[in-house]
């Protein structure tokens, strides 16, 4: 299994599937491929295949392959198999999917001790996408053609995902072929097994049992625009803007705490002003999008939150002005509201998403690009003209969920086949953002209020709420060990890929289909 596993990885990771772009329906032709050359798929044909994603503009492409056994306990090995990029290589950038070669040619540069070290010992894999997450699925292909040479107790369900590094569009796309597969092929989802690769405190292998929430707010603020002259007269929608990510942005009182663990306080990824130009006045309007992770808070938790900041804000703001104009705080839906009341908005708003979705599929523009050009589209046509602050939400949108939540107290004797075959340690929240968030939510969503606050919500972004909630598949992120994710010493430690995960896959999984434990 050694030699299998360290030969699909090497092929895998030759293969350019850089994240959001057509490139990664190779390596999706890559996997259909090696499915096809299993004797067990050869003889079940309709057991694997691949499910084109609706209206994705790449192509891109969901890949499966089911061995089924003589029970329905059914446990899944998901992956993705897209990789974030390669300019952090710099001039090493044309070795960065070959692995060998790359080792090379990191001996002649300044490496950071750790990776030095790693480097010299031979006992590490470096290359975009050994670690995030080639390795594991390596790994979940061996037991996938282990178990399919004789098949006993359960099924082995195969499940590799494009588009994770950016917004998810293929485990979004996923979610209603879990329920197609579960009743198509009478399956009873007992666990997913997401081989992201694992980090490590001391000589314990961290392991996630969930995941955390993730939430984009974009705040656009009009002001009133003068000649900076007559500045007293005016409001610098830059001025509040700054005001705003102030109040928000590393603030502790915002972390969320589950146990000993807690999320990031709120971190501001973009803000400036939307002047075309240069000219001698304020400018009209500011826009920013904030990154907020969630263990609890819901999207209507989160809108309330910016809007008592916002509130607080133009408060303090007015306390200094003689004239204190009032500037109205709004979410997106009251915005829209607005809108829909002036003749013409149907026709309008129709023209506005066909153009926004050509700026994305033919321009590459991204989602929060597209919600800010859509929020200033809604705000002219609906012809406000005083200052404000309009508050929505831009994709993407990760539910955060958790396993023993999901599962109850049984999926404890999971963590506990874990730890008897693994020196681990537990987190309830994978802080990395995962595909996970898909698996099914531990608590239901209310999704309208999340849609309505979204602007870009439809053919362009979307999943199935009611899937999400119905579809309550317990997880864990269990991989290999790895290093330095995203960056151009990745690497994935050789000893945990190929001998230490492989045989803590198949005690879970064998335990998961001989013992009611879940």
């Amino acid at each position: 299994m050694k030699e299998k596993i360290l030969k699909l990885l090497t092929e895998m990771v030759a293969i350019n599937s850089r994240t959001n772009t057509e490139n990664e329906r190779e390596i999706e032709d890559y996997l259909y491929g090696v499915l096809c050359g299993l004797p067990y798929f050869k003889a079940h044909g309709t057991h694997f295949g691949q499910i084109a994603l609706p209206g994705d503009s790449c192509g891109r492409r969901i890949v499966y392959g089911l061995v089924k056994g003589k029970s329905n306990k059914t446990v899944v090995l998901m992956n993705h198999h897209d990789v974030v990029g390669t300019e952090v290589y710099g001039t090493l950038e044309p070795y960065a999917f070959n692995m060998s070669e790359l080792a090379k040619k990191l001996r002649t540069e300044l490496l950071d001790e750790d990776a030095h070290k790693d480097l010299l010992s031979g006992e590490w894999l470096f290359g975009r996408g050994s670690c995030d997450m080639k390795g594991g699925i390596a790994v979940q292909l061996a037991l996938l053609e282990d178990y399919s040479q004789n098949p006993e107790a359960g099924n082995l369900l195969f499940v590799s995902v494009p588009d994770e590094e950016s917004f998810s569009a293929g485990m979004r796309g996923a979610l209603w072929l879990f329920e197609e597969f579960e009743k198509d092929w009478d399956l009873e989802y007992k666990l997913l097994i997401n081989c992201e690769p694992n980090e490590k405190i001391g000589h314990k292998q961290v392991v996630s049992v969930g995941s955390v929430g993730k939430l984009l707010p974009v705040v656009l603020v009009q002001g009133k625009a003068v000649q900076i002259g007559s500045y007293y007269e005016g409001i610098n929608p830059i001025l509040l803007l700054s005001e705003i990510v102030c109040a928000t942005e590393g603030d502790e009182n915002l972390v969320e705490i589950c146990g000993n663990e807690a999320t990031v306080p709120p971190v501001w990824n973009f803000m400036r002003d939307l002047k075309d130009s240069y000219d001698f006045s304020l400018p009209q309007r500011a826009v920013g999008y904030c990154n907020i992770l969630t263990f609890y808070k819901t999207p209507a938790d989160i809108m309330q939150l910016f809007l008592e900041k916002c509130q607080l804000v133009v408060d303090r703001m007015q306390l200094g002005r003689k004239d204190k104009e009032e500037i109205k705080i709004m979410p997106y839906s009251e915005l829209f509201i607005l809108a829909q009341k002036k003749k013409g908005f149907a026709t309008f708003f129709a023209k506005l998403q066909h153009d926004i979705e050509d700026v994305v599929h033919v321009q590459g523009s991204d989602y929060p690009s597209v919600t800010i050009q859509m929020l200033q589209e809604v705000l002219n046509f609906a012809n406000v003209t005083e200052p404000v602050i309009i508050i929505g939400f831009a994709p993407p949108y990760y539910p955060a969920t958790n396993s023993v939540k999901l599962a109850g107290a049984c999926f404890e004797k999971i963590m506990q086949t874990i730890s008897n075959s693994l020196p681990v340690v537990f987190k309830q929240y994978f802080l990395g953002v995962s595909d996970c968030s898909y698996c099914g939510v531990d608590s239901p969503i209310a999704g309208d209020y999340y849609i309505t606050n979204t602007p870009i919500w439809g053919s362009l972004y979307s999943f199935d709420i009611g899937a999400l909630n119905r579809v309550k598949i317990p997880f864990v992120l269990l991989g290999p060990w790895g290093k330095s994710l995203h960056q151009r010493t990745e690497r994935v430690n050789i000893v945990s890929l190929t001998e230490v995960l492989p045989p803590v896959l198949q005690n879970v999984i064998k335990d998961v289909w001989a013992k009611d434990i879940i």
